[in-house]
């Protein structure tokens, strides 16, 4: 289990916001109520009890307020009765006053225990997703302050009542993030509206970095929506580690102590790149048993719509979706503007389009469904102009306008008996929808169309996939697995492929990239080789055999899949390589690689059965398909 994060002095910060702000208001008026009614009652029934008229024994029961005139010497008396009014009449105005601002007292203390804080999570943004994160850290049972401007007063009371220390200002601001003791936190994530914004809180936090020593650098977690700035952050990232290894090697070389770690670890991240994974990961075995029982040539994703989790759905399923039992993934957008569509995966990804040993099958249908109602015709049109359809993806930029077009989908589907698929329906948050109609398959075994959500923010901006990186898990071990070159070893143990994935903060971005594909990949190999993921209730097998008949086949199809990542990633054939130049001279069909270059791509299989292992620590069970 992942550590928790925060101090000390952060928890105490946390515990008492949380316990300001909770909303308990019917136990804060039964306390008040019962002060009063003690105060009161029993005041008026001790000076009644000593024959004083009504109006000198209510004056008299007021006058617990004071503590004085009738109660000076009342306890002298041993009059009881009194003793309890007295007291109760002190505490009323002083509870009232306690309970009307404990927001504001619980608040002041947790900014005083905050001057000590450190190892917390700090976050940045008044979006969805950074009070959804701010949550699911908090039921990680960690310290999280967040920095967010203008929020409501319900919400800024909702993530208080949470335990999150919350500061109103800028997230640029050096002195909020000073306040925030950003500089001295495990983890900082900004998900603010804009990247530009991000980016200027990145550099913010570099600058307050910079000021302190520290042991270890702050994992700076950067949301970044472009695709094409997403790229270039992470070139940027590699840039850095390069030149500190230089600084590195040459304080070695002239025998000087080596320079300072960075402040920060720039980790940019994609939103929708962290849904699309995660979609791919959990389903990969479902969309090839869809493609298997329709006895089709190759998976068929079809996209209505394409905004950036449509496309990083397509990209991510061109990279990772080959299995050695089809052809290559075919990806299909219908979409109103066609033009528009294909002119931005050309300028994101021009290496996949233009070269011979591997083009990106993807084609674009024109297709309004604000101006026309789906229909049989048009689902038999795609069919036969792009083939049978594997899944169905609606991701329009508009919750209102995808769930629509899902719903109608699903019902034109059905009433025709065609596309017996999943259809995946990206919506931005939760709702009664997705919680009633798009939640998996409701009839197994009964070959329809059905409704299932991902990506919704609840889902994707969460501790467990930004902070703890579960989809880069595998990644790391991949890469531990190609640079020990162990592959072989098939009885390597769990303790042993958990310490393979450490450092890999330290891994260039380039090999970081192509380690992400072949991880995400490791659940269709395990599909090829008759495997799935044990169930909860099933006691799996946790070191399943390879079956060496298909090692050569998938080590082909490895070796495809490998191109067409390098490709969408940027790199360029070429008779030789050249890292900076992104130039690889391995990048050319399986026919002309010699042995050794054939043999490392059996390793890379060998490799996906121990991410596999890694990614599912409950085993696997015989998949009771017939292959083909």
């Amino acid at each position: 289990m992942a550590s928790r994060h925060g101090n000390f002095w952060a928890r105490r910060a946390a515990g008492l916001t949380a316990l300001a702000h909770r909303r308990q208001p019917h136990v804060k008026w039964l306390v008040f109520v019962a002060l009063a009614l003690a105060w009161f009652g029993f005041g008026l029934a001790s000076w009644l009890a000593q024959d004083d008229p009504p109006g000198d024994a209510i004056y008299k029961t007021l006058g617990a307020l004071t503590i004085q005139g009738a109660y000076e010497d009342v306890g002298a008396k041993g009059n009881v009765y009194a003793d309890i009014a007295r007291f109760a009449g002190v505490f009323v105005p002083l509870v009232g006053i306690l309970f009307a601002f404990s927001g504001q007292l619980g608040r002041g203390l947790a900014g005083l225990f905050m001057a000590g804080a450190s190892r917390h999570v700090v976050i940045v943004g008044a979006t969805p997703a950074a009070l959804s994160l701010a949550r699911s850290c908090v039921e990680g049972r960690d310290a999280v302050a967040l920095i967010a401007a203008d929020l409501s007063a319900e919400s800024a009371w909702s993530v208080r009542q949470a335990g999150v220390v919350l500061y109103d200002g800028d997230g640029a601001d050096p002195t909020i993030l000073r306040t925030a003791r950003a500089h001295r936190a495990d983890h900082f994530i900004a998900l603010c509206e804009d990247d530009s914004t991000n980016l200027k809180v990145e550099a913010a936090l570099r600058t307050a970095a910079n000021r302190v020593r520290r042991n270890q650098p702050i994992a700076a977690h950067i949301a970044i929506a472009s695709p094409l700035l997403l790229i270039e952050a992470r070139e940027m990232r590699q840039k850095l580690q390069r030149d500190r290894d230089a600084k590195v090697k040459q304080a070695r070389e002239e025998k000087r102590p080596p320079p300072p770690p960075d402040p920060i670890d720039p980790r940019p991240f994609s939103l929708a790149e962290l849904a699309a994974r995660d979609l791919l990961s959990r389903e990969a075995g479902v969309l090839l048993n869809y493609a298997e029982a329709n006895a089709q040539p190759r998976p068929h994703l079809v996209l209505f719509g394409f905004d950036r989790e449509a496309e990083a759905v397509a990209v991510r399923a061109l990279m990772g979706l080959w299995s050695a039992h089809f052809g290559e993934p075919r990806i299909t957008v219908v979409t109103p503007d066609p033009e528009a569509a294909d002119g931005v995966f050309a300028a994101r990804y021009p290496q996949a389009l233009t070269h011979e040993v591997w083009r990106a099958d993807i084609a674009y249908i024109r297709f309004d469904w604000r101006e026309r109602a789906l229909d049989l015709e048009f689902l038999s049109f795609v069919e036969d102009e792009r083939g049978p359809v594997t899944a169905a993806i609606a991701s329009t930029g508009s919750d209102t306008e995808t769930i629509q077009l899902a719903f109608a989908l699903l019902r034109t589907a059905n009433i025709a008996k065609r596309w017996p698929v999943p259809i995946y329906l990206k919506e931005s948050a939760r709702s009664e929808f997705t919680a009633q109609f798009a939640n998996g398959d409701r009839t197994p075994g009964v070959a329809d169309a059905y409704l299932q959500a991902f990506g919704g923010v609840e889902s994707v901006a969460s501790r467990k996939l930004i902070i703890n990186g579960m989809l880069d898990a595998g990644a790391a071990v991949a890469h531990r697995v190609y640079q020990e070159g162990i592959a072989a070893r098939a009885d390597v143990d769990r303790r042993k492929l958990e310490a393979m994935g450490r450092g890999w903060d330290d891994v260039p971005e380039t090999y970081r990239a192509a380690n992400r594909a072949a991880a995400d990949s490791a659940m269709v190999k395990m599909w090829d080789l008759g495997w799935r993921a044990a169930r909860r209730e099933e006691s799996g097998v946790t070191s399943p055999p390879i079956d060496p008949a298909m090692m050569l086949k998938m080590a082909e199809i490895e070796h495809k899949r490998w191109i067409a990542e390098r490709l969408l990633s940027g790199w360029r054939p070429g008779s030789d390589r050249n890292n900076t130049m992104m130039v690889h001279d391995n990048i050319t069909p399986w026919r002309h690689l010699n042995q050794e270059l054939r043999e490392r791509d059996v390793e890379q299989v060998k490799a996906a059965v121990m991410v596999a292992r890694i990614m599912h620590p409950k085993g696997f069970a015989p998949d009771p398909r017939v292959l083909g």
